[in-house]
């Protein structure tokens, strides 16, 4: 049967073990998948793009370990001058969630910038300075227990 011969149906009459279809490609055919099945996926793969804020407004350098919740996390970094020095802590291996990202951002340019890993294998492409109003995006990858800069 062709998908636009079939009955619409209502968001309201959805539940867990409603069926779409989908094809596999490794199956090489189309195959049924339950709703709870879908949604177990998407939360699986997918990371929240909720983050969790953190505003800090260092006058001198700055060591700042961020909390180890497992969430992702916005360094919102508003100096009072550019610093020479900052430092910031990402998550240990033990806590961070896998695909969990960090945000960090500045107003101002920090001259020597730092991220250290907490016992992360590696964080790859750290930049060493940051710009004023420049930022950086690094996501938690746990196979490899590291950090890689995304954006």
């Amino acid at each position: 049967m062709r998908i636009p011969q079939l009955t619409a149906v209502k968001s309201s009459n959805l539940n867990s073990g409603s069926l779409f279809g989908v094809y596999v490609n490794e199956q090489g055919d189309a195959r049924k998948l339950a709703l709870g099945e879908l949604i177990k996926y998407i939360q699986d793969n997918f990371t929240s793009p909720t983050f969790e804020k953190t505003l800090l407004t260092p006058g001198d350098g700055f060591n700042e370990t961020l909390e180890q919740t497992g969430l992702n996390r916005w360094l919102l970094l508003r100096p009072t001058g550019s610093l020479t020095t900052g430092t910031v802590v990402l998550p240990a291996p033990s806590v961070a969630a896998d695909g969990q990202e960090v945000l960090i951002t500045t107003t101002l340019q920090i001259a020597t910038f730092t991220i250290d890993g907490n016992g992360a294998s590696n964080v790859y492409r750290s930049p060493s300075v940051l710009a004023a109003e420049d930022s950086v995006k690094l996501r938690y990858e746990s196979q490899t227990t590291s950090w890689y800069v995304v954006a």
